[in-house]
């Protein structure tokens, strides 16, 4: 009897450490993926950046004054602030690749209301590589049933409700247009955390205008 007992007492005792190490794990791998999380946001952003100014500038090289309709990049300085302004940095800018090139004439202005598709996602990281989704329109967060018309339901809110670097990308959109949106921290939610969106999140939106209606005017009705 005491020998089974002092067999167990030394089981227990190998597997305690095995579990301990196992709960530790479970836990840094949670922890891990948001680990220097400001500082790689910030290093992110300025990547995707150096990319977009890149094949902004070699399209200009190569198509001079058409080099829009060849080029799936822009970048847009806040509207918030001038284009003057000599205390604009990097992080004031948001960067775009557009996905869809619409028909529409015309682009929202900030007072105006806008019917939109949508998801939001953090950036990329080893454990969600495609960037973690916290936010979209309708019901499925399926990325094909987001965008998909005969599913999907579009949301609509007024450019002024939304964050300054989503509200910049609306105001350059046309109807059709489908654009995914970089947005630095400082022009999304900055140092302030909201639900699944850690404090110095970079965002990224990849948005569809559907409709826009000028202020005081009625949208039209939805399909």
């Amino acid at each position: 009897m005491k020998k089974a007992l002092f067999l167990l007492t030394i089981i227990a005792m190998a597997v305690t450490p095995l579990l301990t190490a196992c709960s530790e794990n479970d836990e840094d791998t949670t922890t891990d993926e948001f680990a220097n999380w400001r500082n790689r946001n910030e290093a992110y952003f300025a990547d995707v950046r150096s990319n977009a100014l890149h094949q902004i500038a070699q399209a200009k090289n190569a198509y001079g004054d058409s080099w829009e309709e060849n080029c799936d990049w822009r970048t847009f300085l806040s509207y918030s602030l001038s284009a003057a302004a000599l205390t604009n940095t990097a992080e004031d800018s948001i960067c775009v690749q557009i996905m869809q090139r619409g028909t529409g004439s015309g682009c929202p202005l900030g007072s105006d209301k806008v019917r939109v598709f949508y998801c939001g996602r953090l950036m990329p990281t080893s454990q969600h590589p495609d960037g973690k989704m916290f936010d979209h329109s309708g019901q499925s967060g399926l990325t094909d049933k987001i965008f998909d018309r005969t599913t999907a339901v579009p949301v609509v809110f007024n450019v002024t409700d939304i964050t300054r670097g989503f509200a910049t990308a609306i105001q350059h959109m046309h109807i059709g247009d489908r654009w995914r949106i970089f947005v630095p921290a400082k022009l999304a939610y900055g140092k302030e955390e909201r639900t699944g969106v850690p404090a110095y999140s970079t965002l990224i939106f990849d948005v569809e205008l559907v409709q826009y209606a000028r202020n005081g005017a009625t949208l039209p009705a939805w399909n």
